[in-house]
């Protein structure tokens, strides 16, 4: 079954920029690595007054999606981290398609 693994996080203060640049140039190349990993989408939420939250939507597919978490973390050991990433601000939800996909008429 397809499923978007919902993955947000936020950077130590001040390192945004570093945070960023390892996020795209070497995170997501190890977690695309790992089986039913397929893709992956990042997006920056701004709320006034707050720091970034920086959401990576990864399209990923499982028919035991516990278990493909458990993979991921079982794999971090292995992969390129910083100390860049405010590792209190992570979390992780599954989020699994619910009706048709609609697209506008144009």
């Amino acid at each position: 079954m397809q499923y978007v693994l919902q993955v947000s996080s936020r950077a130590m203060p001040g390192q945004d920029e570093a945070f960023n640049l390892w996020y795209d140039n070497t995170h997501v190349k190890d977690v695309l690595a790992l089986a039913g990993f397929n893709a992956c989408t990042r997006y920056v939420r701004e709320t006034p007054g707050e720091a970034p939250e920086y959401i990576a939507l990864y399209e990923v597919e499982t028919d035991d999606p516990n278990a493909l978490l458990q993979s991921l973390f079982a794999a971090a050991p292995t992969m390129t981290m910083t100390d860049t990433i405010d590792t209190s601000s992570a979390g992780f939800q599954f989020l699994r398609p619910h009706g048709q996909r609609v697209i506008a008429q144009g």
